[in-house]
């Protein structure tokens, strides 16, 4: 955005009247988020523009048996790209007139670049019977092998991925008889 966006916090979530969800492309949404990512990382944009995310959840079966290249799915991006922008404009009123760059990621630029089970950007949703359950990091019959990921716990997403890695380069350093050391740069 080619102007300044102040915020007193990076992400604010909307959420619709419940009998009233908003379109969003075919995707019908009754909550979206609005990330100021310029709020916390000022590199993120250039000095005096602001660099906004909004993300909602779309169901894979939306869109599962669309082709990546296809027609029907530039239209869609097209679509979810002017209803988003409405979005905005009703929270930012005059923003669209500044918008310089748009990307419009889907479930199926997800499952493309990742290659994650049905665009799934986490493992699995914590639940009241899951949310304190983790995966083995260790498989039976496996030797020298350590799982880490996203997959490991409920929630998953990077910062359980990252702590995995941890995990599993201090079992190595333990095995191999070597002090864990870990380093904070700034």
């Amino acid at each position: 955005v080619d102007q300044l966006i102040d915020s007193d916090c990076h992400d604010t979530q909307y959420f619709s009247p419940k009998e009233k969800p908003w379109k969003i492309g075919r995707t019908l949404v009754d909550c979206f988020d609005i990330m100021n990512r310029t709020v916390y990382d000022k590199s993120l944009a250039p000095e005096g523009k602001t660099t906004l995310l909004m993300s909602f959840f779309s169901p894979w079966n939306l869109w599962e048996k669309m082709s990546f290249k296809s027609p029907e799915y530039d239209q869609e991006k097209e679509q979810i790209q002017k209803a988003s922008l409405a979005l905005l404009e009703k929270q930012y009123p005059g923003v669209s007139e500044h918008v310089e760059v748009v990307s419009v990621a889907t479930p199926l630029t997800e499952a493309e670049f990742t290659g994650v089970w049905k665009a799934a950007y986490e493992g699995f949703i914590p639940y009241n019977h899951t949310w304190n359950k983790e995966l083995p990091m260790e498989l039976d019959g496996l030797h020298n092998f350590t799982m880490t990921g996203q997959w490991l716990m409920p929630g998953g997403g990077l910062p359980p991925s990252a702590l995995s890695g941890r995990w599993a380069i201090q079992k190595v350093a333990k095995k191999d008889r070597k002090k864990f050391k870990h380093y904070i740069t700034s």
